[in-house]
């Protein structure tokens, strides 16, 4: 009984550094200076342990220094174990007695063999994790020397087991405490960085990294609330980067991607701003506080300037244009998503006067932004019901003897709603929204349709072009399609004649030259129209299978004011003849354009000089009236 308390007290300490530990782990910092607080923790805990050891006449028989050093080494690492081997040590001597040296010997090779175990077959794994199998392995080592300690002291009997199976015990119910305390904190800590991972997933765009458009608002919603009732203003940059689409579309996702991240790399070097946000594949948007907006006119010429030097990638230089949309908070404050609705009006106004521009949102914006919606709202019904649409037919002539060679059908369309449209308005409307490709097989069927009224009104119908969009060569069937539209209406492919241009021929090349091959051996004549605009290429051109080539009006335009034009015209005459392509100058409009196309050897042309595009009835009562009657019309006069 002499020995009970001073076991239960020295047992009572392994489980007392469990409990302290437990409460110095929430606050206690990572790296050097949380180790200095582990050695004070278990330099204190051996301390202790020495302090509370078991006496049997003069000599210390027992004492829990081997579940200090065991713990102290797997829970605090190599630095608290040598302070609590240096702390037990010292308390050792100072205790004293004759077998003080084989205590102080017992310490230390209960420290090696730890320090050996360790490095064995990975008993501790490098994550730090302490599993049962190290625990039990050290505390039989220490139990083993404390065996061994006790024999040297001439302790026998019942001690001679019970004390290293005490320390043994110990060392297993702190340990395996500790190893539960261990777990539960790897586990939380591994709960808290998915979240973390969770959180930067809905808030970042993984790709760039940036915010996404959620982290975006986010910031943006606490931005706006921090300005309540003050005179700040934010002011909102949306930014579009042109042509990413053809791009992957062309070249493939993976050149898309790379381009889009270098496009981000820029974007941040420029700007320098936390709340640059990815909103989708080639929009990115971003925020300042800025009064007056002439600092953020700054920082987009920068930005603009950033987009001038091609991008290099997959050995290739690509140049993508930019267009930005600006919108600014106002005196009260608006709400978040009327101030992302004005950015983005002001985007989409940037969008359609072209490509590098910048757009400032105010009240006309607005507008102007609808104006596209409007028109596809009005057009997808006025293709539904086609009842709004028209034609009217320019005539091509000999440029000699002014006769009447063919037509070119032109669609005309006049919105209930939105009165008399241009095509340069609703064509690229009509393009974006799809809606060209039932418009098209529209403009085939009433060419049809009025060639053979022309017919029957004895009228010998012109060869007559219809232009054809990028979509409709996109589509594998339209070649017969087209033909079986001609043959029902008793024609040949011969009388239409297809016109296009390059660019939609470029769209996706592999697929358009196939289809046009098939277009050809149907029967169909094909033209390249706007050729010379800027957009050519002789070598792509002699791989097409045309049959005529329209001269754009941009360059008939200098005709008799510049030497460069007549160049480019000769220029464009030679191609054509060795490439035996028909020639038609089109944009006419003065008698000494004329005059000079003939000099050049040009024997068509079409142009206001000529005639404008007219009705249908109008065309037949001059134009076919006098060069096209048929046989049968005339032996009936």
């Amino acid at each position: 009984m002499n020995t009970l308390f001073p076991l239960l007290l020295s047992a009572l300490t392994p489980i007392a550094l469990t409990s302290v530990y437990v409460a110095l782990r929430a606050w206690l910092p990572g790296g050097r200076q949380g180790n200095l607080h582990m050695s004070v923790l278990f330099g204190a805990a051996m301390w202790l342990a020495m302090m509370s050891s078991v006496h049997h006449g003069q000599h210390t028989i027992a004492d829990m220094r081997g579940a200090i050093l065991v713990l102290a080494y797997l829970f605090g690492g190599p630095l608290p174990a040598v302070v609590a081997l240096a702390i037990g040590a010292v308390t050792r001597f100072w205790i004293g007695g004759p077998v003080a040296p084989i205590g102080v010997a017992v310490l230390a090779t209960i420290f090696l063999g730890i320090v050996f175990l360790a490095r064995w077959r990975g008993l501790v794994p490098e994550s730090g994790a302490v599993s049962a199998r190290a625990l039990a392995t050290m505390g039989a080592w220490a139990s083993l020397n404390q065996i061994a300690a006790l024999w040297l002291a001439q302790v026998h009997g019942s001690l001679l087991i019970v004390m290293p199976l005490s320390q043994f015990c110990v060392t297993m119910i702190a340990g395996g405490m500790l190893i539960l305390i261990q777990q539960k904190t790897n586990l939380g800590r591994k709960l808290n960085e998915q979240q973390d991972l969770v959180r930067t997933l809905l808030v970042r765009d993984r790709a760039s990294g940036l915010l996404n458009r959620a982290g975006f608002w986010l910031e943006l919603d606490a931005a706006l609330r921090k300005l309540a009732g003050s005179d700040d203003k934010i002011v909102v940059l949306l930014i579009s980067i042109r042509r990413l689409r053809n791009v992957s579309v062309t070249l493939g996702p993976r050149l898309s991607e790379s381009l889009l991240t270098e496009a981000a790399r820029r974007l941040e070097a420029v700007v320098k701003n936390p709340t640059l946000a990815r909103f989708d594949d080639g929009t990115f948007g971003l925020f300042v506080m800025a009064d007056p907006l002439d600092e953020t006119v700054a920082l987009v010429d920068d930005v603009f300037a950033a987009f001038r030097c091609p991008f290099h990638s997959h050995g290739r230089d690509l140049h993508l244009s930019l267009n930005i949309g600006i919108s600014s908070s106002s005196g009260d404050h608006d709400a978040l998503e009327t101030l992302i609705a004005h950015g983005n009006q002001a985007l989409a106004r940037s969008i359609t006067l072209g490509e590098n521009r910048l757009q400032v949102y105010d009240e006309n914006t607005v507008v102007q932004a609808v104006r596209p919606m409007k028109l596809e709202v009005e057009l997808r019904r006025a293709v539904e019901t086609g009842n709004e649409f028209l034609l009217q037919y320019q005539p091509k002539v000999h440029l000699d003897t002014g006769k009447l060679h063919g037509v070119e059908a032109l669609c005309r369309w006049h919105s209930p709603a939105l009165g008399k449209v241009a095509p340069d308005e609703f064509i690229p409307v009509a393009e974006t929204s799809g809606l060209i490709v039932p418009l098209g097989e529209w403009v085939l069927q009433e060419t049809c349709r009025q060639l053979v009224a022309w017919r029957r009104h004895g009228f010998t119908p012109p060869v007559t072009s219809v232009n054809l969009s990028a979509k409709q060569l996109l589509d594998s069937e339209f070649p017969e399609r087209a033909l079986r539209c001609v043959l029902g209406h008793g024609l040949s492919p011969s009388q239409i004649e297809f016109e296009l241009t390059e660019s939609s021929v470029m769209t996706d090349p592999s697929l358009s030259i196939n289809v046009l091959n098939r277009i050809k051996a149907l029967g169909f004549p094909l033209s390249l129209d706007d050729f010379g605009s800027g957009a050519s290429n002789i070598g792509h051109l002699k791989s097409l299978p045309f049959d005529c080539i329209k001269i754009d009006k941009s360059v008939i335009d200098d005709l008799g004011t510049s030497n460069d034009a007549e160049i480019v015209c000769r220029a464009i005459y030679g191609l054509g003849c060795a490439m035996h392509l028909e020639m038609v100058a089109e944009g006419i409009e003065t008698e000494a354009q004329r005059n000079q196309l003939r000099e050049i050897g040009f024997t068509l042309g079409q142009g206001f000089y000529f005639s404008p595009a007219l009705s249908a009835d109008e065309l037949a009562a001059g134009w076919l009236a006098r060069d096209y009657r048929s046989q049968d019309a005339e032996s009936a006069l």
